[in-house]
């Protein structure tokens, strides 16, 4: 029999690719869509639009109950709300998931991040039970223990933690992306300090695949990091960013990138996070092949999106 796999943000990037690939592996896809262009691009690959948002508690039960897998993507990116508004509406978005899902051993796999372990202060890699960082942003765990929760009332549960590069198909929304277009408005590319340290990236079909596995492999109440390279210097970065738009590259201060970047943009780039996939090659057989980011940055996909970006800045 068919099982029918439900998906919130599968309009997104990520979700998208997570989407086809489940219609492909025979699934029964549906999946949460906000409104008719939405509905066109999931109808295309092959899935069922739901009409409704991460808000609708009563959609998302209604679908959950009715599914074999959730796998759940979707996440309010409204910076300019408070963060823990944001956390709070996840909190309750999981919640009306997994309630009907109690007692079932239903399958339940949420969507978290690499960047709430602190870093290693050796420079080394981070694991899934590493000490959480500190930083407002970590309040965002909130959401995984509560989702764990579940695991003790016959919830199958189990945890992605995504790096902060997902990237790849020409996306223009991502961070790398954001990069990208700052270093094309501002006229440079800038790094903090010595722009030594490094972070975790993953192509965005392996992010996919690796929901799937999960899905499909995983023990209750297990957390993966799904990161492919994680020796990848912000310097690096900065330095193809600039090298692709044809802007110098520039090392800046803490406060110098505070006063022109703001907090959000400076924190993100200021802290190392280099989470290890170790657990989710060796236990679910998890195989990341995707061109590394500083490829796509040099000769894949977003030599397109620089070009479209730069014809649009004229």
């Amino acid at each position: 029999m068919t099982q029918t796999v439900f998906i919130t943000g599968a309009t997104g990037f990520i979700g998208r690719v997570v989407s086809a690939k489940a219609v492909q592996q025979g699934y029964n896809v549906r999946g949460l869509s906000r409104r008719e262009e939405g509905d066109q691009l999931l109808q295309s690959l092959g899935v069922t639009p739901v009409r409704g948002e991460l808000t609708n508690a009563e959609v998302l039960s209604r679908e959950a109950k009715n599914a074999d897998i959730v796998l759940h993507l979707a996440f309010d990116h409204d910076f300019s709300k408070p963060f823990q508004d944001l956390v709070n509406t996840d909190i309750a978005a999981v919640n009306a998931l997994a309630t009907p899902l109690v007692g079932t051993n239903k399958r339940l796999v949420i969507t978290s991040g690499t960047g709430f372990a602190q870093p290693d202060p050796q420079g080394g890699e981070t694991f899934e039970d590493s000490p959480s960082a500190n930083g407002p942003l970590v309040v965002r765990l909130q959401s995984e223990v509560n989702a764990l929760s579940y695991a003790q009332k016959g919830v199958h549960v189990n945890v992605i933690r995504l790096p902060q590069y997902v990237y790849g198909r020409s996306n223009k929304t991502g961070f790398a992306a954001q990069l990208i277009k700052r270093a094309i408005d501002d006229g440079q590319s800038f790094y903090l300090n010595d722009g030594a340290h490094c972070f975790s990236e993953v192509y965005v079909d392996d992010a996919a695949d690796l929901y799937l596995l999960v899905a499909q492999k995983a023990a209750s109440g297990e957390i993966f990091n799904g990161t492919g390279k994680t020796t990848t210097s912000y310097r690096q970065l900065a330095t193809a960013i600039g090298e692709l738009v044809h802007v110098p590259t520039k090392s800046v201060s803490p406060e110098e990138a505070l006063a022109q970047y703001g907090p959000f943009f400076t924190a993100f780039v200021s802290v190392a996070n280099r989470a290890s996939n170790r657990k989710a090659v060796e236990k679910l057989g998890w195989r990341p092949v995707g061109p590394h980011l500083l490829t796509e940055i040099k000769t894949g996909s977003y030599v397109g999106v620089a070009e479209e970006f730069k014809n649009k800045a004229k």
